[in-house]
Order: structure tokens, then C-alpha cells, then sequence
């Protein structure tokens, strides 16, 4: 049984806490957070809310904050021009084999494909293939495709596919590593 902590960002299976996808990237040094701020991470948060609303029928346009329109606006155009369907949002999920959780922002249908989506307001970067690789392993799907989205303060997105198979198997490497090093530094502090 997965839970998830979102004031923590904790995830526990069986009431064992296990590592996310972005912990595990950032403990092996694939995360720089030397440009994060915490605007933009409030900014993001907002952003997500936004979308998840819009999409469960929720939302009150009229009462989202006009920094944050754009957003709303630049995932609508995304959507209509692409034809992105979102069916699953922000639900949590677990790897018991590999004992890792994480929430990948939307899994659907991009043009009629299985696709899995990150959404950014931010700029992507080269971790973020990574990022979704750890989520096609936790959907049990090899066959998904990844894609990070970028949505702008203009209005305007920008759509990336991750295409390199050899990004899951970094993935599992940063999360053997990561295990490795929890494991053997133990006792040693």
C-alpha cells in the first residue's frame, strides 16, 4: 500500500519510506538546485493546481492570479494543438521491486500514443529525461513515450521528447548508486 506525504514530499509502501525519482536524482548529483527558487517552485506548484483543476472540472477561472494566466493559457493551446488528453493526474505510484515512488504529472494520450508528460514552467533540463524515465518504469509501460512540456509567462510552450532508451537504464544506475551509498554509509557517521 503506496501513501504520500505532499507537505513532506514522503512516500511510504507497506509503512516503509521509500526514495522519489527527483530524491534520487538530486542525491546522485543529477539535480542542480543552484537556480531554484522559491518563486518558482511556488509558481510551479500554482501552475500544477491550475491544470489539475481545469482538468477535474474545478477551477474558477476567474479566480486565478493574472501572473499565472499565461500558464493556463499556454497549457490550452498545448493541448488543443497537439491533441494531449490527459486520463491520469498526479497520481502516485510505486515500484516495489525497485522500492522507489514517484507522481508523474500526466499520463495519456499525445496524438494518439501512450504518452507520459512533465509539466515545467521553468526551463527543461537534460535530467528531466531522467525524471521520466523513472516514471515509464514506475507505469509499467516500456513503450510509453516521454515528453517535458514548458510553459512560458507569455502564453507559448514548448514541447521536448525524450527518445534515448539508455535513459532508464541511468535512471536504475542512479538509483543502485543511491541505494548503495544509504546502505554502506549506515553507522559510519
Amino acid at each position: 500500500m503506496l501513501t504520500f506525504d505532499p507537505e513532506k514530499h514522503e512516500y511510504r509502501s507497506g509503512g516503509v519510506r521509500v526514495p522519489s525519482v527527483t530524491q534520487i536524482l538530486h542525491a546522485e548529483g543529477f539535480i542542480d538546485t543552484t537556480w531554484f527558487t522559491e518563486h518558482g517552485r511556488d509558481r510551479g506548484r500554482y501552475v500544477h493546481k491550475i491544470i489539475h483543476w481545469y482538468i477535474t472540472g474545478d477551477l474558477d477561472e476567474d479566480t486565478i492570479d493574472p501572473a499565472l494566466r499565461p500558464y493556463l493559457d499556454a497549457w490550452l493551446r498545448f493541448t488543443k494543438d497537439i491533441g494531449f488528453v490527459s486520463e491520469v493526474v498526479e497520481k502516485p505510484f510505486v515500484s516495489e521491486s525497485y522500492r522507489f515512488a514517484g507522481t508523474p504529472d500526466h499520463v495519456g494520450a499525445l496524438n494518439g500514443h501512450n504518452a507520459v508528460l512533465d509539466v515545467k514552467t521553468g526551463a527543461i533540463q537534460p535530467w528531466t529525461a531522467l525524471q521520466l524515465a523513472g516514471y515509464e518504469i514506475l507505469i509499467k509501460n516500456p513503450s510509453i513515450e516521454r515528453f517535458s512540456l514548458q510553459l512560458t509567462e507569455d502564453g507559448k510552450y514548448k514541447l521536448a521528447h525524450h527518445k534515448d532508451r539508455q535513459d532508464r537504464n541511468i535512471f536504475l544506475s542512479a538509483l543502485s548508486c543511491y541505494y548503495w551509498k544509504n546502505n554502506n554509509r549506515k553507522g559510519r557517521e
